[in-house]
């Protein structure tokens, strides 16, 4: 559904098909405790997320195919099937699969606010806020019988990895699923959020090609 210009809707979700940027609905699930989720769907593992929503993965997944995002296949090694998707250390995941994400809300005077993720997670080990960097678009999988997998589980931004998940954390430590934890700037549990996805466009632009040099020439002039 069009909503003006480049901004469509598809059902409580919206995004620009200029910049490419996906705004989700959600709201606050919990404060307190390990994380090993950011999104899930509200029927997914909501124990263990900061944020749930009612968009539907398979919707998220629809409209980031839309908008020419592209899954990594070098985040993880499926190699080994016993294992399930192993995740690769330095694994180049290319630029458009890079996924900046931010969060707007409205504080308790009702001006809207808004703030890059990281600033509301914590690595327990490092005991350090999460560094800025992008999220990876890993896709989830389709399963034999055709279905998409992330439907089946409601994940849709993990921290701890999961094949399962549409995006998925690079940071150190993301093989360990008890160094996650909100932080206290989070606001009440409920509160409504957009979460927002953006390309990494900086890292994306090439660099300024230099000029060919000018070869000199052997030609005469004419006289």
């Amino acid at each position: 559904q069009k909503i003006d210009g480049t901004r469509f809707r598809l059902g409580s979700m919206e995004f620009d098909q200029k910049t490419r940027e996906v705004f989700i609905p959600a709201k606050v699930n919990m404060r307190e405790g390990l994380l090993e989720y950011i999104l899930v769907h509200e029927s997914g593992k909501v124990h263990e997320s900061l944020f749930s929503t009612a968009v539907k993965p398979v919707e998220l997944n629809v409209v980031l195919l839309l908008l020419n995002w592209k899954k990594s296949e070098a985040f993880f090694d499926f190699s080994q099937p016993e294992r399930g998707g192993v995740p690769v250390k330095n694994a180049r995941n290319p630029v458009p699969s890079h996924v900046l994400i931010s969060v707007q809300w409205k504080d308790k005077d009702g001006k809207s606010q808004n703030c890059r993720i990281e600033n509301w997670l914590h690595q327990v080990e490092k005991k350090a806020k999460l560094t800025e960097q992008p999220f990876i678009y890993t896709g989830s999988a389709i399963l034999p019988d055709g279905q998409f997998l992330a439907e089946q589980t409601g994940s849709m931004i993990a921290l701890y990895v999961d094949p399962g998940s549409i995006l998925n954390n690079p940071r150190e430590g993301n093989e360990l699923d008890d160094v996650w934890i909100a932080d206290p700037a989070v606001p009440e549990k409920g509160t409504p959020v957009t979460l927002i996805f953006k390309p990494a466009a900086d890292e994306a632009k090439p660099a300024a090609e230099k000029p060919a040099p000018v070869k000199p020439s052997n030609k005469q002039p004419n006289r």
